[in-house]
């Protein structure tokens, strides 16, 4: 009888060591290059996966990544099976319908950057329509810009990334660029040029940040997780680790 004890005893023991050493489960998201937010070579990914991965791990999963080109990124998070979603995305009704929008992780303020030699004054969207302004390809800037241009009342120039719009209009080949503030502070405190380009003081747009989970029942699942885990997590704190980490 002792015997029959330790042999289901040892049977338990095996059981619970296996189970400790499972891996944990992942959240699989592809992303891109998008500092501070999100670049591999930035301090624990950058601010937005870092928020991520807070709440992923508060959800019982580890947060793993991929970095693409935007459109790239947006294609494998939808319809890849090695991923569960895709990170960070603007909220906009379009989106909501491809995929399931998690709460916000953050905030992204968009405006027109332009050189302070030859500013490009404006009060309402309706006055940039006379300038060309760089945008990149595939980025939502807000409903209302995003309308005017499919609506060919707003024209613009495409880029693959911020980083060259920065550049043109450095450069001085295009006269404005839309922008988020923190990208633009990033980039130029990086490549210079912060005394020879100005953000504008409204903005075109405040658009919350999301990670969009696959449109599917298990993406569902995942993003019910994630939402209530960023009920639990405080994210202003978590940002403002982050800030004091980018400091240092």
């Amino acid at each position: 009888m002792g015997c029959f004890r330790s042999f289901w005893w040892v049977v338990g023991w095996l059981a619970c060591s296996a189970q400790a050493q499972a891996p944990p489960k992942l959240i699989r998201l592809s992303t891109l290059e998008w500092p501070p937010y999100t670049g591999a070579l930035l301090p624990q990914g950058g601010l937005s996966t870092r928020v991520t991965s807070v709440v992923a791990k508060a959800a019982g999963y580890r947060l793993v990544t991929a970095s693409f080109e935007w459109a790239t990124t947006v294609e494998k998070g939808e319809k890849d099976p090695n991923f569960d979603g895709y990170f960070p995305e603007y909220y906009s009704k379009e989106r909501a319908q491809s995929c399931h929008q998690s709460q916000p992780i953050g905030t992204s303020v968009l405006g027109v950057a332009s050189l302070r030699s030859a500013p490009i004054p404006w009060s309402e969207l309706g006055d940039l329509s006379g300038y060309r302004l760089g945008v990149v390809d595939g980025y939502s800037n807000g409903e209302e810009f995003d309308q005017r241009v499919k609506d060919k009342r707003q024209p613009v120039e495409l880029a693959p990334s911020d980083a060259v719009n920065v550049n043109k209009l450095r450069s001085g080949r295009i006269k404005g660029i839309v922008i988020d503030k923190n990208v633009l502070d990033y980039t130029l405190s990086l490549t210079g040029g912060a005394d020879r380009i100005a953000f504008s003081a409204r903005p075109i747009a405040e658009l919350s940040l999301h990670v969009c989970f696959k449109r599917s029942p298990a993406g569902l699942a995942l993003r019910d997780a994630f939402d209530a885990a960023l009920q639990s997590t405080d994210r202003a704190k978590v940002e403002a680790d982050y800030a004091r980490l980018i400091r240092k």
